[in-house]
């Protein structure tokens, strides 16, 4: 059994519980804005900062830290130097972006900590050790990392074609979140979760794991292409992976209630990419941005961020827990019927996103400051 040194899960745990305190802090302000109070910077900047940061920050931060503890016996000196400079690199992005948004200062910090994500991941590939087959999963999440940067590094010559407004350079975005969220995250937030319940996929189902992650970027290519070739690939790959995890209910619901519940919303989420292969409900999606986004935060706050707070060293009261996710559903359902909300509370929904997203940051910043308190305490 590896036993991670107690010293370096903590030095490797507070940066992603930093991050998501500012980003979340950032979001939150961004849906000030967007209710019409002026702002001393560009909305659009405000939402790069945002996303850059708790995509970066706080969930690749956190998932790497996961592998690195449940998967290594410790992290060398050069690792963990490498790791301190992709958190350099994301706190300038995030002063960066809020100033002058997407320019070349962005664009060299972005770019490092791709390429110093490379070399920490390899050196994490070298130092995996654990069952095979789990350990497999890392090192497919891993591949999935470097694929998915195809889509950041197709920008720059999209943009010098003066392609910049065509379908394929939205899609050279929507190709790096798939291959995230969709891909690398998802994929190492199973095999850490397949590791604590102490369960492992056969060979087949980590094929067909793989298979299904690729064939669901068909659902990205809605936003731009209108084909039944697409939309049978979706469909597919939103049955194969479905099939999967249904494979494991059995033991998945003999587990601790925390893990009981992080198999339920997996098993939505996967039910809801079945539904979001459904023509009428693709294009609603594609046509409708409070879907889209409804969507993304239902990945985000209703699986990782969940998922890393479970593997967090602290106790979260149940009643945080309740609060944070009646809080999570009521954004989702702002989003989703955004004109009914409306009427009933006689309120803009801009107005009710932004209380509604407070109590949100609200809750993240309870669970984050705590775990920072009782790291002094220490």
């Amino acid at each position: 059994m590896l036993l991670f040194p107690e010293s370096q899960k903590n030095k490797i745990w507070i940066f992603p519980i930093v991050f998501g305190v500012l980003g979340a802090l950032l979001g939150l302000f961004l849906r000030y804005v967007f209710t019409g109070v002026a702002a001393p910077f560009e909305i659009k900047h405000i939402t790069h900062a945002h996303s850059h940061v708790m995509l970066l920050g706080f969930v690749f931060n956190a998932l790497v830290g996961l592998l690195w503890i449940h998967f290594t016996d410790t992290i060398d000196k050069i690792s963990f130097a490498i790791y301190i400079a992709l958190q350099v690199c994301v706190s300038f992005l995030l002063v960066g972006f809020l100033i002058q948004g997407y320019a070349p200062f962005t664009i060299v910090f972005s770019t490092l900590h791709l390429w110093l994500s490379y070399v920490l991941l390899l050196r994490l590939w070298k130092r995996l050790k654990g069952k095979q087959l789990l350990v497999l999963c890392v090192k497919i999440g891993i591949v999935l990392h470097f694929i998915a940067s195809f889509g950041p590094y197709a920008l720059g010559p999209l943009k010098v074609l003066g392609m910049q407004d065509s379908p394929w350079y939205q899609q050279a975005i929507f190709f790096y979140l798939h291959f995230q969220y969709f891909g690398s995250f998802f994929i190492w937030l199973i095999a850490v979760y397949l590791k604590q319940i102490k369960l492992t996929f056969s060979k087949k189902q980590i094929s067909i794991l793989l298979i299904a992650c690729v064939l669901l970027y068909a659902h990205s290519l809605d936003y731009s292409f209108n084909h039944w070739l697409v939309t049978l690939s979706g469909g597919i790959g939103s049955v194969l992976l479905l099939g999967v995890f249904l494979r494991i209910h059995i033991a998945a619901f003999q587990q601790k209630l925390a893990y009981q519940l992080l198999y339920t919303v997996v098993l939505l989420i996967l039910l809801g990419n079945c539904f979001g292969s459904i023509p009428y409900i693709s294009e609603m999606v594609a046509s409708n941005r409070f879907v889209l986004i409804a969507w993304l935060h239902l990945l985000f706050l209703g699986l990782y961020l969940p998922f890393i707070w479970i593997e967090l060293p602290i106790k979260i009261k149940a009643f945080t827990w309740i609060l944070f996710a009646i809080f999570v559903v009521f954004t989702e359902l702002l989003l989703l019927f955004p004109g009914e909300f409306s009427v009933v509370f006689s309120s803009s929904v801009l107005w009710l996103l932004f209380l509604a997203y407070l109590g949100v940051v609200l809750c993240i910043c309870i669970v984050h400051l705590t775990y920072i308190f009782e790291r002094i305490k220490r």
